[in-house]
């Protein structure tokens, strides 16, 4: 019978991503079990990805299954706006390393609403803008900080999600000004433009949706 540490730290990377501050006792677990873990992890079809130097971990699906294994992690589909929220977050985590003063990246409700109203043609409602938030909390790129109802801080995580290759192809037409033809930006989401379909999306489990 395995260790529980190690039944611990395989149920919670299956639920999805984990961070060293959150949990320090199962970021030990799985700094010193790591290969155990992978050893089981390559039976269910998923590979685990440690960033030690962040301090997080998730999963992702092997390149090839064997033939009629289904995906334990499933690809989540974004919307436009948390997608723009998302690619907003990632350049606040640039310009901090850039600054080399700020480690956190902290946001206000306030400044994602005036953040997103500057990308939407219609100004969007707070509700939506809301709902694009939430969903990022959701999934683990955002996190609400102890004792705020609307302060949160960007996880570093995002920068494995979107990727400086995939800013470099979409950036631009995804973060048009607010004048630009909102149906095409729309478009450009539906043509590839969603971040979450590459690959290093997939620690987002089933249970995790």
């Amino acid at each position: 019978m395995p260790p529980p540490e190690l039944s611990v730290a395989l149920a919670t990377l299956l639920r999805g991503p984990l961070h060293a501050e959150d949990s320090p006792t199962l970021w030990r677990s799985i700094t010193t079990l790591g290969a155990q873990l992978r050893d089981h992890l390559e039976i269910l079809g998923m590979q685990l990805v440690v960033d030690d130097t962040e301090k997080y971990a998730f999963l992702r699906t092997l390149d090839e299954l064997p033939e009629g294994m289904p995906r334990l992690a499933r690809r989540h589909s974004l919307t436009f706006g948390s997608t723009v929220l998302l690619i907003l977050l990632r350049q606040e985590l640039t310009t901090a390393e850039s600054d080399g003063e700020t480690p956190r990246v902290i946001v206000t409700t306030a400044k994602v609403t005036e953040w997103m109203r500057a990308y939407r043609r219609d100004g969007a409602s707070e509700d939506r803008i809301n709902g694009d938030r939430n969903a990022l909390v959701k999934l683990g790129y955002l996190r609400r900080l102890r004792g705020s109802e609307d302060t949160y801080e960007a996880r570093r995580i995002i920068k494995a999600l979107v990727t400086a290759d995939w800013l470099a192809q979409w950036r631009d037409q995804l973060l048009a000004p607010a004048g630009y033809d909102a149906a095409d930006r729309e478009d450009t989401l539906a043509r590839g433009a969603d971040p979450s379909e590459d690959p290093a999306a997939d620690e987002l489990t089933e249970a995790n949706r």
